[in-house]
């Protein structure tokens, strides 16, 4: 395990013993290896230490990427067994601050299908990087819902249909008009995980914001692989179908040279 060196100026008020530098050390679980700022992985560079009681650290490190090299605190929290005093022997790296949200990227395919998808989801993941996990989670849901039924809107052709997906609560949705046999399966499992999020009593115990979204990035990747296949027989029409419908507009007996 790494060791972390704290300064001590003037007194140590936690009554640790220093040394004659003025610095005591103490046992954390890990060195921050990405940037909060930039998100490059990174070997930062430790500036400056202070202890802050003997319940936590706050370590000041400097980003290694050129085109960043901004300072950031890592604060770890004390864990485990403690000394004489009562203070922890360990402390654990609890978060890297302060943070720049990465916005996610999608597929223009989703993107163009479900624009309120794609920001409600953004913000939902700003506010997980914030450490706001419990309001993050129903924003994952909410933004689920938004996509399954925007692709739905999209399979259908009357007002009417419409209308009812927009009044559907989201499973009978994903049971009515999605089809596949891959889609429904990952949707429903998603909506089931993010309905955890919304209701008082969790169902699916030992699943976490972690599963919600890779559930939604499965759905988000087989939603757009249908609305890019769905797109081919434009963008790449079938040459021998166009000649055998231009036959047709020419009349019997017309010929046509399919090579030029």
């Amino acid at each position: 395990m790494p060791t972390i060196n704290i300064s001590v100026t003037g007194f140590d008020p936690s009554g640790l013993p220093v040394n004659s530098s003025g610095h005591t050390s103490r046992t954390i679980d890990v060195i921050p290896n990405e940037c909060p700022i930039c998100h490059v992985i990174i070997t930062p560079s430790q500036v400056a230490q202070s202890f802050a009681n003997e319940n936590w650290i706050e370590s000041y490190f400097r980003c290694a990427n050129k085109t960043c090299q901004r300072a950031f605190i890592a604060l770890y929290v004390g864990t485990g067994a403690a000394d004489q005093r009562g203070f922890p022997l360990r402390y654990e790296l609890k978060a890297a601050l302060p943070i720049t949200p990465q916005e996610p990227t999608f597929p223009p395919e989703i993107e163009a299908l479900s624009p309120s998808f794609v920001k409600i989801f953004t913000q939902a993941q700003a506010a997980e990087d914030n450490g706001l996990d419990e309001v993050a989670g129903p924003g994952f849901r909410k933004a689920l819902e938004f996509l399954i039924k925007d692709y739905a809107i999209s399979l259908v052709s009357t007002p009417e249909a419409v209308e009812e997906i927009k009044r559907l609560m989201l499973q009978p949705v994903i049971k009515k008009y999605l089809n596949g046999d891959k889609l429904p399966v990952v949707s429903t499992r998603a909506a089931w995980l993010g309905n955890d999020q919304v209701h008082y009593e969790r169902r699916w115990i030992g699943k976490n914001l972690t599963d919600l979204k890779n559930l939604i990035s499965a759905s988000i990747h087989f939603i757009s692989m249908e609305k890019l296949v769905e797109k081919l027989p434009i963008d790449m029409p079938d040459p021998k179908r166009a000649a055998d419908n231009q036959t047709q507009v020419v009349g019997p007996g017309s010929e046509i040279n399919q090579d030029s």
